[in-house]
């Protein structure tokens, strides 16, 4: 008989009497972005959304995800198996489990500091037991487990970063010495990349790798890495900075620091298994902010100009791939899987090119109304006449970090169709031109991308923006525009770049969303505004011109002026001519 590997993994939980596992989509480094080796809800649920986490008992399975997957994970699991639940019940569910003598164990490496110490502190004079294991049963069970990845690591030069490693470095030793600190763990990859302006490939799209840092108030770091693969320049130029270790060798250097040294930490961010090893040699862990957070997210002029430069060559990949669309005779040949290729190609010879920075999302009618839907070859369809075809996609360029989003009609479109994109629209115009003061976080402006769906009764399920790296991870923290949430929303400062992507999805039917790139900048004293760099044109057959005010059709007509002025050299005379014909005034 065929053992499900739900059923492989209660089995071993029964016979190592573990009464509930949790289980977080994460990695030891906490990423959103993780290697397969680090892919075990995926492995266990069949649940392949890139935010998730499992609680998991000898006879039953709870997965929770947010709204942007809620479809998906019905379509992948086995719900005779696993029951779906919202991540916003989380710990209410978490919580109930305490009425009960048993034990909740964890993986202490794929758990921050600060969620242990709450589920701690939650069950501090209930029944059960917090026991955190010292591996992890998955792996236990986990046959032909893929291995740590072994990429090349390289630099990123100072002609991209615009700021050296020297001055980074220095800049986090006085932040150090200011708050009194004898060392600082750094396991956050895109911080530890940023902050050494070096590059790799161990995430797929993400161009980091897997290592840890460890930062004196004085003196050498210590980099840590799965390998001794660093490009030999790069590693000519760290050794005056940093010791160079094996990640096999960090306990070895933990243990060698002196007794009662101070080691700061960002608990929200780092593993709880790294708190338990300073405890172990009796260092103090103390709750520090990692700065490298907001050091990383005000982009510098160079990264500023680089992310323009590298939205415009983005730009005219899109729209040449819009161009193909729209003038194609054979749409129902093209599948999702092919339209995502034809897109890629565009895009490989684009100066500066890298990686794409995830996986495209390539979804025609139904598939569109799935947010962070991916096509695989059981699902592909081909893409139909008359109906929603919704793309998001994006590159990592030497200079610069992408991601866009058009919503496009092949053929002739329904009146719904036009009014859920026109609102849609609205919300992106409204965030786009927003003018607003100093101290206004991504919370305070979110209502203004689902106002005018809301009046028509609607509203979506996800973030209206996230952050944008530079070279870096597509996904970054801490500035977003979002409602309130568990996660604390931070002011707006000029320098940091955000998506703008407000979004409706009406489930088994079609979905739209408008996404471009915007820049936080200074507008006058008082005043802060956007600056939008992401250039390609926005599918006019979907506009209803009589639900748009003046303003909006203003800036509709500006931005497509912008469109056609920016990329109109870089076209094909038939592709021009197609160009400024749909960036024409409305």
């Amino acid at each position: 008989m065929n053992i499900s590997r739900i059923k492989k993994f209660q089995n071993f939980l029964k016979k190592k009497k573990i009464q509930y596992f949790m289980l977080n989509r994460t990695d030891e480094f906490l990423g959103e972005y993780i290697a397969s080796y680090a892919e075990r809800l995926n492995w266990l649920t069949n649940f392949s959304g890139s935010a998730g986490k499992a609680i998991i008992s000898q006879s039953s399975v709870k997965l929770f995800v947010d709204g942007r997957y809620t479809v998906q994970a019905k379509e992948e699991i086995n719900n005779k198996e696993i029951k779906l639940d919202h991540l916003k019940n989380y710990w209410k569910c978490v919580k109930q489990l305490g009425k009960k003598n048993e034990i909740l164990s964890l993986d202490p490496k794929l758990h921050s500091v600060t969620e242990i110490l709450k589920i701690k502190n939650l069950f501090n004079k209930s029944k059960l037991k917090v026991e955190c294991l010292d591996y992890n049963p998955i792996d236990k069970i986990w046959k032909n487990k893929p291995k740590y990845p072994r990429s090349l690591i390289f630099n990123h030069d100072i002609k991209f970063s615009g700021i050296s490693r020297e001055k980074k470095i220095k800049k986090f030793q006085k932040f150090l010495k200011d708050k009194k600190i004898d060392y600082y763990f750094l396991s956050t990859l895109d911080s530890i990349a940023w902050m050494l302006n070096l590059r790799g490939n161990d995430i797929q799209y993400t161009p980091i790798f897997l290592s840890n840092l460890l930062i004196p108030a004085k003196g050498k770091l210590t980099l840590f890495t799965f390998h001794n693969n660093i490009e030999k320049k790069a590693k000519l130029q760290l050794k005056s900075y940093c010791n160079l270790e094996s990640i096999s060798n960090f306990e070895k250097i933990i243990k060698k620091i002196l007794t009662g040294s101070i080691i700061g930490m960002d608990y929200s961010n780092t593993s709880f298994f790294n708190k338990i090893l300073c405890e172990k040699y009796q260092l103090e862990t103390k709750k520090i902010l990692n700065p490298c957070i907001i050091y990383k997210a005000i982009k510098n002029r160079i990264e500023l100009n680089g992310a323009r430069k590298s939205n415009i060559r983005d730009g005219v990949s899109v729209t040449k791939f819009l161009f193909k669309l729209k003038k194609s005779n054979n749409l129902n040949k093209i599948s999702e899987i092919e339209a995502g290729k034809i897109l890629f190609n565009l895009r490989k010879n684009n100066q500066l090119f890298y990686t794409p920075s995830f996986e495209t999302i390539s979804a025609v009618a139904k598939h569109a109304a799935l947010p962070h839907y991916r096509v695989t070859k059981h699902s592909n369809l081909k893409l139909q006449n008359n109906n929603i075809y919704l793309f998001d996609s994006g590159a990592q360029y030497r200079d610069g970090t992408t991601d866009i989003t058009r919503t496009v009609i092949l053929g002739e479109p329904r009146a719904e169709h036009k009014e859920l994109f026109t609102r849609v629209l609205k919300g992106h115009i409204s965030i786009a031109s927003h003018t607003f003061p100093k101290g206004t976080t991504g919370t305070d402006i979110d209502y203004l991308a689902r106002k005018s769906l809301k009046m028509a009764g609607y509203d979506f399920d996800h973030g209206t923006g996230h952050g944008i790296g530079s070279f870096l991870s597509v996904h970054e923290g801490p500035q977003r525009i979002a409602k309130k949430s568990s996660v604390k929303s931070v002011e707006l400062l000029p320098g940091m770049i955000l998506s703008n992507e407000p979004g409706y999805y009406k489930e088994n039917d079609f979905g739209i969303r408008t996404e471009n790139l915007i820049i936080v900048k200074k507008h006058n004293k008082n005043l802060i505004k956007f600056e939008t760099i992401s250039w390609a044109p926005i599918d006019r057959d979907l506009i209803h011109k009589k639900l748009l005010n003046n303003y909006e059709i203003k800036w509709i007509n500006w931005y497509h002026s912008n469109v056609y002025k920016k990329l109109k050299n870089y076209l094909l005379s038939k592709e021009k001519k197609w160009l400024r014909e749909v960036t024409k005034f409305l």
